[in-house]
Parts: C-alpha cells; sequence; structure tokens
C-alpha cells in the first residue's frame, strides 16, 4: 500500500529538498567521489542546527549583523558555506 503524504514547500525549501536527494543518490554511485551539491540556503532552525545554537541566538546574531544572512521577503536564509567561513574566521562578518 502505498502511502500519499501532502505537504507545502517554498520554492527553495522544495530546491533544498531535490539538492540533498540528488546529493545522497549522487553518494551512492561507487567510484563518484562525493560531491556536495547543497550549497542552497539553509533556514533558521537549519542554520541553529548547523552551529549547534538555539533559534533565539540565532536572531539576536542576524539582529546585531554579526552573522552572515540574506533576506528573501521576511525570511532569513543562511549560506552553509558563509557559515562555515563565520565559524572558522572566529565569527567575523567579512
Amino acid at each position: 500500500m502505498k502511502k500519499t503524504i501532502q505537504t507545502t514547500y517554498t520554492e527553495i525549501e522544495f530546491r533544498q529538498l531535490i539538492r540533498e536527494e540528488i546529493q545522497a543518490a549522487l553518494n551512492n554511485i561507487p567510484g563518484i567521489p562525493v560531491v556536495d551539491v547543497n550549497e542552497g540556503y539553509l533556514t533558521v532552525e537549519q542554520a541553529a542546527d548547523l552551529l549547534k545554537l538555539v533559534k533565539g541566538s540565532i536572531y539576536n546574531l542576524v539582529h546585531k549583523n554579526s552573522i552572515p544572512f540574506h533576506k528573501s521577503g521576511k525570511r532569513i536564509l543562511f549560506k552553509r558555506s558563509e557559515l562555515t567561513k563565520w565559524m572558522l574566521t572566529g565569527n567575523k562578518v567579512s
């Protein structure tokens, strides 16, 4: 029996989901090096998970302009590569 799940994704979330599925498929092919196609944008929740912080701390860092972020309408988004660089450079925004 097939299960059908209906949900609503924003375009950004849908693109991220597709990237993750492509990444998983590519990483399961023997002889192909691991490829990171997951450069898409992260949500506040995903950024908090990556940085091991609570969402409130992320919002506080954004408010202080202490963390690299992007806005799409009212949404706050983050690039994984920018957050990684931010962590490695002692949490300084370039």
